[in-house]
């Protein structure tokens, strides 16, 4: 293809274009009509749009121009040997000894001899690599790809398009309720800076339920650049409990969209934390189709030194009397800045509708910063609908309540960063993973939880 980006151009957004030049051929699917014309359409949108920047709204905060002076060239997958300690080290002993089917991606790979590819599928599930399933994909997957993304204007939804290399495709039958967690493990590789852009693709289908948690860790890799897609579709009757914990190296860039459609009587829970990359986005779209859905969307943000994380947060009440809880807790130390934009939109048919937003930012230092745009978009006059946030440092009272009663002042600090943050962690139905996110909390905080 003979593309250009066609406004306000620089190094970066053509190295992009040149990626997908240099590997055309080589992607998963190349030979495959379908996925052809899937990839080269929205190039061109990125090529239309170029990197998001600061004019653009839903940018504001986080001009991606501005911040991605190089590209790195794709990750190509080397085999590494991964064990116990690696994946330790990776992401945390809690995290890395969950008991779940474990689905492992390395340099953006999918590799059988770290996965548990053959319990999962005795135990009913449908599980595909996204490498595989790009050679031939079946119908319901083409439908899933072919959706535009969620805006127009996403230039990062159209990269991942037009760059998906690794992944996996899940599809959970009629009723099927499995026994355990999927845990969907994405780690880095080792050596030169490296782009890995990876498609997750999960469809839960009438009263299917699953708890699926994804996590992010490195290996060592000097320097990475993410763009990660997880696409959700949720059956009527079905639900998905959706987890994620991004934990890679500070010298990381991870842009992360997750994408949840939700049927009748169902329900969709999400969670995420987040203590790791330089600078890191994640948005979320979530979307009801049927009613009497609900879903919970919530999250625990840590970050320190010059650490930059937006969280954007859309979502779409679109039939009525379905539930929408959001809440949002963002801990910042040093000159780390905290973004979250959160909006609701409530269709003229959605009467009935319940939803309430909230986010809470703790500014440990006088240097950082968090920027909160809350929206309400509301077309309906039968609704229950509230949004709020707040912003401010350690409470002194509290904090001299505590070293009163004997506790030294770093202990003192670290019980109350932990209660703020913990309100979140209440939100995962998993107790062995709530536990696991406290020792998160805890080893950033550097203190040891009894």
């Amino acid at each position: 293809m003979n593309l250009s980006v066609q406004q306000f151009r620089t190094k970066a957004e053509q190295e992009l274009l040149d990626l997908y030049t240099k590997a055309e051929k080589t992607l998963p699917g190349a030979g495959n009509p379908f996925v052809a014309d899937l990839r080269e359409k929205a190039l061109a949108t990125y090529a239309r749009l170029g990197l998001p920047h600061r004019r653009i709204e839903a940018w504001k905060y986080t001009d991606l121009r501005a911040h991605l002076e190089d590209v790195y060239p794709l990750a190509t997958p080397r085999g590494a040997a991964i064990g116990a300690n690696e994946l330790e080290a990776a992401l945390g002993k809690a995290i890395a000894d969950f008991s779940a089917y474990r689905l492992v991606i390395v340099e953006g790979e999918l590799r059988d001899d770290l996965s548990d590819i053959s319990a999962l599928k005795d135990a009913g599930a449908v599980i595909v690599s996204l490498a595989e399933a790009l050679e031939s994909p079946p119908e319901w997957l083409k439908q899933t790809l072919s959706k535009a993304g969620p805006r127009e204007d996403d230039a990062v939804f159209a990269l991942n398009t037009a760059l998906m290399t690794g992944g996996v495709i899940l599809r959970l039958p009629k009723g099927l309720t499995l026994d355990k967690p999927i845990h969907l493990i994405h780690l880095d590789g080792t050596g030169d800076p490296a782009t890995m852009v990876t498609r997750n693709v999960i469809m839960a289908e009438e009263g299917a339920s699953a708890t699926v948690l994804e996590s992010y860790g490195g290996l060592g890799m000097t320097g990475l650049q993410r763009n990660a897609v997880t696409e959700i579709e949720i059956g009527d009757k079905a639900a998905i409990h959706h987890i994620k914990f991004q934990r890679e190296a500070v010298e990381t860039t991870h842009l992360g969209i997750w994408l949840a459609t939700i049927g009748a009587d169902a329900r969709y829970d999400a969670f995420q934390v987040s203590t790791g990359a330089l600078l890191g986005r994640n948005q979320i779209y979530v979307g009801f189709d049927g009613e009497g859905s609900s879903t919970d969307v919530s999250g625990a943000c840590l970050m320190r030194g010059r650490q930059h994380s937006d969280t954007t947060l859309v979502v779409e009440h679109r039939v009525p009397s379905c539930v929408s809880r959001e809440l949002f807790k963002v801990v910042l130390d040093d000159h780390a800045r905290g973004i979250f934009q959160g909006k609701v939109i409530v269709a003229p048919d959605a009467q009935k509708t319940d939803g309430k937003q909230m986010a809470n930012a703790l500014l440990l230092s006088e240097t950082a910063e968090f920027d909160s745009k809350p929206e309400l978009e509301i077309f309906a006059d039968d609704v229950v609908c509230g949004h709020g946030a707040t912003s401010g440092q350690m409470d002194e009272d509290l904090l001299f309540y505590l070293e009163s009663r004997g506790l030294p002042e770093a202990e003192a600090r670290a019980m109350l960063i932990q209660a703020f943050v913990g309100e979140t962690f209440e939100c995962v139905d998993n107790e062995a993973l709530r536990e696991a996110f406290a020792g998160v909390s805890a080893d950033w905080l550097g203190v040891q939880v009894e």
